[in-house]
């Protein structure tokens, strides 16, 4: 009887990211990112806020490295609201996703001198006019060794992305030859709108833009 090999993931996210969400399959995992963070300097605040707003752990990292200001700051999820009050703020969390938190801006931060301190790019900006403050950015790195020895076999490979920029970045180093069957699995609508525009074909959104939704995804396409 021939035993069925399981399907490889190709992790493409940034290197933490990646093993904590790794930790969770059941399923050989090849880890490459497709980006490295890199903390960017800024000018100090001319005037302090009523808040911060955090959308990532990054952000609560850039900022506290170039700034001493400490106070109130929402955040997008219990992760990153945890990293935050470990950095010294009074920080609420809105438990879920960028929608989750306008909604939490919208109850609590009504009339507030908001910044957001966030990266360079960014597949949604927050409302309640909070002021952007490009703390980090993620730059381009080529993919492993590995993971392209693994498209280049005669094989599935499931390829989960977790972002429009991810979709763009992996796309961009595909050259042609790859012969392993992709199981291509996207956070949103807007990162399927960037794969088709590339040739690419989708074979599913996530039910949710969250890492609990492309799991959920990935043991879907699994079984």
């Amino acid at each position: 009887m021939t035993q069925t090999i399981p399907a490889t993931v190709l992790l493409t996210r940034p290197k933490a990211a990646g093993t904590r969400f790794a930790a969770d399959l059941a399923a050989p995992v090849i880890l490459s990112p497709l980006m490295k963070r890199v903390f960017l300097d800024f000018e100090p605040l001319d005037e302090a806020p009523d808040a911060m707003v955090f959308t990532s752990e990054n952000g609560v990292r850039g900022f506290v490295r170039g700034s001493e200001w400490r106070g109130r700051a929402f955040c997008v999820g219990d992760r990153t609201a945890q990293e935050a009050r470990d950095a010294g703020f009074d920080a609420e969390s809105a438990g879920g996703d960028l929608r989750d938190l306008h909604a939490l801006l919208a109850k609590r931060a009504q009339g507030m001198r908001l910044i957001h301190a966030r990266g360079r790019h960014v597949a949604g900006d927050v409302e309640m006019g909070a002021v952007p403050l490009t703390v980090y950015e993620q730059r381009a790195v080529p993919m492993s060794a590995e993971a392209r020895a693994a498209l280049a076999k005669d094989q599935t490979v499931i390829v989960p992305l977790f972002s429009p920029r991810s979709v763009a970045l992996f796309a961009e180093q595909l050259t042609g030859k790859e012969v392993a069957s992709l199981v291509l699995i996207v956070i949103s609508e807007a990162a399927a709108d960037v794969a088709r525009g590339r040739g690419l074909s989708v074979d599913r959104v996530a039910d949710a833009p969250d890492a609990a939704a492309m799991l959920r995804a990935i043991e879907d396409v699994r079984r």
